[in-house]
């Protein structure tokens, strides 16, 4: 009885090396990944090219990023007079009404925060 299964697209050799227990994940050690990228750079058509474009993919990424939060700020907004005035009228006797009156306002300033 075989212990691989086939599956299109993968050598034996892969299969081989996957195996279970056989390619294990480990942390690198200090310097063993820029020997790694040294090596990848050396060894693998096109790998300098992709990690260019995936750096330049990441600037630009974070660029946009920047940039929607500084559109998606709330805006803060004061008034510089209450737009609801009252006008104060003495009744008879110690009595006083109030009354709510309208007045045109406006913002005096708009900040983003």
């Amino acid at each position: 009885m075989s212990t691989f299964v086939w599956v299109p697209g993968c050598s034996l050799t892969a299969m081989k090396y996957h195996r279970h227990g056989v390619v294990e994940m480990k942390p690198f050690q200090p310097g063993e990944r820029l020997g790694a990228k040294r090596d990848l750079d050396r060894n693998v058509k096109g790998y300098k090219e992709l990690g260019r474009e995936l750096s330049q993919v990441r600037r630009a990424v974070s660029k946009q990023r920047e940039k929607s939060v500084l559109d998606d700020r709330t805006i803060t907004t004061t008034f510089y007079k209450s737009p609801v005035g009252t006008r104060s009228v003495k009744g008879s006797g110690s009595m006083f009404y109030s009354d709510p009156v309208g007045r045109p306002s406006f913002f005096s300033s708009v900040r983003k925060v």
